[in-house]
């Protein structure tokens, strides 16, 4: 019987890990070049119907972008993508940069970096963590 509870406290924290925290910890991405050289995309990949931890990777992406960010995103030096994964037409840049679940990453020319699992881990609990995190990763593949 306390295995039976036991099971039945845990599987919401079951669900959201592996509905909406899966991908790789801050680890490099394997694309085909996106943008041009220079240019920083950040893309916050989410499905139509999602979880409060996915709203707030995405509120926290847009803070950190807007308040660090916010002439390179006037200029066009780094853009910002919000892609919901049950429109059609989100299918090709899903698959060229090989998404199929909800992802942050990061891209510039031929480098990227996956944040899934670090904005899943802080963008709720630990935003300045997130924060240094985000800004870490777009000043490393400008570089």
């Amino acid at each position: 019987m306390k295995t039976f509870f036991f099971l039945l406290i845990c599987m919401p924290f079951f669900h959201v890990i592996s509905a909406c925290g899966q991908g790789t910890a801050g680890e490099a991405v394997q694309q085909e070049p996106a943008v041009t050289a220079g240019t920083v995309e950040v893309y916050y990949f989410h499905f139509t119907r999602r979880c409060v931890s996915c709203v707030n990777v995405q509120r926290a992406t847009e803070k950190v972008l807007e308040e660090n960010y916010r002439q390179e995103l006037e200029n066009g030096t780094v853009v910002y993508h919000e892609i919901n994964l049950s429109d059609p037409g989100s299918r090709e840049i899903a698959r060229k940069l090989g998404v199929g679940r909800q992802a942050l990453i990061v891209i510039s020319g031929d480098k990227g970096y996956d944040l899934t699992m670090q904005g899943f881990m802080y963008a709720s609990r630990d935003y300045e963590r997130f924060r240094s995190t985000l800004e870490e990763a777009i000043k490393e593949v400008k570089s």
